[in-house]
């Protein structure tokens, strides 16, 4: 069975071709593990690997009424919103059984890799190869619909796969996610349909790698100070110049969401789709970073760059609000990468209270240890929580979550 099986289109570029990976839809005799859906049907940090099968992906709640304020907001707020917060958001019915698919294939196709991660990440770069891997898996398609040839899923299923990714490598999840939460998120929100019909398509099979370009050297997410600027032709064309720095995706992308400022005046911001084949786009060398190395980050530069009068992005003057719309919905997936990393330290952690033995028995025994395991699960357990209540009330619309 392929993953995309709603969508005919993708048959061909399932999310694990079988070609490839021979077994990677075979659930086996013990069924899908527990910690396979953790989270589809709520928060769980104790992984069970013994074979508990369908049993443990129950149906998800599902809210009784329209949603207007965020209850996670409110949480902040020190109010709670019981109408809201109950009974507690899941994955939709609808995208459950395909979120389940997905997230078992994902953890298969993470554990044959689990020990290449180590060395991409000592040697600072994921290989081709297996960046090709993650494009017939079918992650750069997440969050594309599916007319445009993705599988459409919604911010909370796609929150629940990066979690999937980040348990094993977060450079992977760093791919990805900044192809789908940052480097298109602007295009899949506020892209004519034109300019999604030509890019979407080739983004959804990883043809096109998208990346996020607002941090500048005198700038990072204060997107009002940025000094790239964009002067309009004659002929309604842009002619974009600047340099952008710390561009995760930068040395491996094609396409670049690009903020620059477009009136002299008042000195407004707007937002491009830029390609990476266009004169003038150049790409710095690779940064050496302290973490997530395998993960591509580098400067992009902008000389002189003629834009297409069709390649802006939204109205123009209004970039600033593209540009923090982007990055508050995308933090859901950064979220869900998150819980992944804490998920397998509670693990790492667990597993070495256990074998490590202080005065004849294991650490495990001592109150004080087993405090700080019992945080560790709840803080993961909260930053759950309030990662499943942020994507589903974005998906349901909810403008000020």
């Amino acid at each position: 069975m392929a993953i995309y099986h709603q969508s005919p289109s993708l048959r061909a570029r399932a999310i694990l071709r079988r070609d490839k990976v021979t077994d990677l839809f075979s659930f086996g005799s013990s069924g899908i593990h527990r910690d396979s859906m953790a989270t589809v049907d709520g928060p769980d940090v104790h992984p069970d690997n013994s074979g508990e099968a369908e049993s443990a992906v129950t149906t998800p709640a599902q809210p009784t009424h329209d949603v207007e304020e965020s209850a996670a907001k409110s949480l902040f707020l020190g109010q709670i919103i019981e109408e809201n917060l109950f009974p507690f958001p899941g994955i939709r019915d609808e995208e459950l059984e395909t979120t389940r698919l997905v997230v078992d294939s994902v953890r298969k196709f993470m554990e044959q890799h689990r020990d290449d991660f180590a060395k991409y990440d000592r040697q600072g770069a994921q290989p081709p190869h297996y960046i090709e891997s993650l494009k017939e898996l079918g992650l750069f398609g997440l969050v594309i619909p599916e007319e445009y040839g993705g599988l459409g899923l919604s911010n909370l299923a796609y929150a629940r796969i990066i979690q999937e990714t980040s348990r094993y490598d977060a450079s992977t999840s760093l791919t990805v996610g900044a192809h789908s939460s940052i480097g298109m998120k602007g295009l899949l929100l506020f892209g004519s349909d034109e300019q999604k019909q030509r890019y979407l398509p080739r983004l959804a099979t990883g043809e096109m790698i998208a990346a996020f370009c607002l941090t500048e050297p005198g700038s990072g997410s204060d997107a009002a100070s940025i000094a790239s600027r964009a002067e309009k032709d004659a002929d309604g064309s842009w002619r974009l110049s600047g340099e952008k720095i710390w561009i995760t995706n930068g040395p491996i992308a094609d396409f670049f969401t690009v903020f620059a400022r477009t009136d002299s005046d008042e000195g407004k911001i707007s937002a491009f789709l830029v390609e990476r084949s266009w004169d003038g786009v150049s790409v710095g060398s690779k940064e050496d970073k302290l973490g997530i190395r395998a993960s591509a980050t580098s400067t992009v530069s902008f000389d002189n760059v003629r834009v297409p009068s069709e390649n802006l992005l939204g109205e123009e003057g209004k970039g600033f609000k593209i540009a923090m719309s982007i990055l508050n919905n995308g933090r859901t997936g950064l979220g869900g990468g998150c819980v992944g990393g804490l998920k397998t330290c509670i693990e790492l952690a667990s597993a070495h209270v256990v074998e490590r033995k202080q005065f004849g028995q294991p650490i495990a025994q001592f109150g004080l240890v087993q405090g700080k395991i019992a945080q560790m699960t709840i803080d993961c357990f909260v930053t759950e929580s309030i990662v499943t209540m942020l994507g589903h009330y974005i998906d349901s619309g909810v403008k000020d979550f």
